[in-house]
């Protein structure tokens, strides 16, 4: 079937949302958020484009992007992903995908859905009950935004949206209220029922059992979690929980 045609913006500003594939983690330790604010840094100095907010979860990641004169949002993305992928994969020595499929995107037109969906990323942590304020989470472009303090200096273009904002303080107290609006964030998929797992997980394994998986070598345990991990509708925890396998070695495999 092919892939249906993303919505354009007219206003080149586009709220992107990519995911880790079946939800696993993207960002396991603090360097690995660093090295994506970098690469965004660098990607944002090729293309040109505006960076109007953002905000790294632990498995998914939440863009304000404008496109610039040397890249549309999807050159952006790719450029932005690939680079990313392949540095994380060194790291951890994997190989594959890791992020779900193509990133997802909607178009911002009007200064009003701006603010909103700026405020809707912010809010993120504090939905997910990390934090109990944007301001207590560091790997957002909220401070950027009211003490002008981020990981990779003038990454977030502040500007447009402070003068939107009619100033800092008016921009604190909008956070301060949780959105009304709704966002589809990231799409969903039926989960499997572990007795599917399982059988998925035997069906890749052949004639050997499934508890031996664990002791197998490392080449041909992270060949198996891979296949399963490409699965739809599996988790990292569900096959981590199931296998007997831990969660980093599943995330990472």
């Amino acid at each position: 079937m092919p892939r249906i045609a993303r919505l354009r913006s007219e206003a080149g500003v586009y709220h992107v949302m990519a995911r880790g594939i079946n939800k696993q983690d993207i960002f396991l330790e603090g360097d690995d958020r660093h090295r994506f604010l970098a690469t965004l840094a660098k990607v944002k100095a090729k293309t040109m484009c505006k960076v109007y907010g953002y905000c790294l979860m632990s498995n998914h990641v939440h863009l304000l992007l404008s496109e610039g004169e040397e890249g549309n949002i999807g050159q952006i993305m790719q450029r932005l992903g690939s680079s990313y992928v392949y540095w994380y994969n060194r790291k951890y020595e994997r190989v594959g995908y890791l992020f779900q499929d193509r990133f997802l995107s909607e178009p911002v037109e009007s200064d009003p859905y701006l603010l909103s969906v700026l405020r809707y990323i912010h809010q993120n942590p504090v939905k997910a009950g990390i934090v109990t304020d944007c301001s207590h989470y560091v790997w957002s472009s909220y401070l950027a935004y009211t003490v002008g303090k981020e990981h990779e200096v003038g990454l977030t273009d502040t500007e447009l949206i402070l003068e939107l904002s009619s100033g800092v303080e008016l921009f604190k107290d909008y956070h301060q209220h949780m959105n009304e609006m709704s966002f589809e964030a990231v799409e969903t998929k039926p989960r499997l029922k572990a007795a599917q797992v399982i059988s998925l997980a035997q069906s890749i394994m052949g004639e050997v059992p499934l508890a031996a998986l664990p002791t197998l070598q490392a080449a041909e345990r992270n060949r198996i979690l891979r296949e399963l991990k490409a699965a739809p509708g599996i988790s990292c925890a569900q096959i981590a929980s199931l296998l007997g396998v831990g969660r980093k070695v599943v995330e990472r495999a």
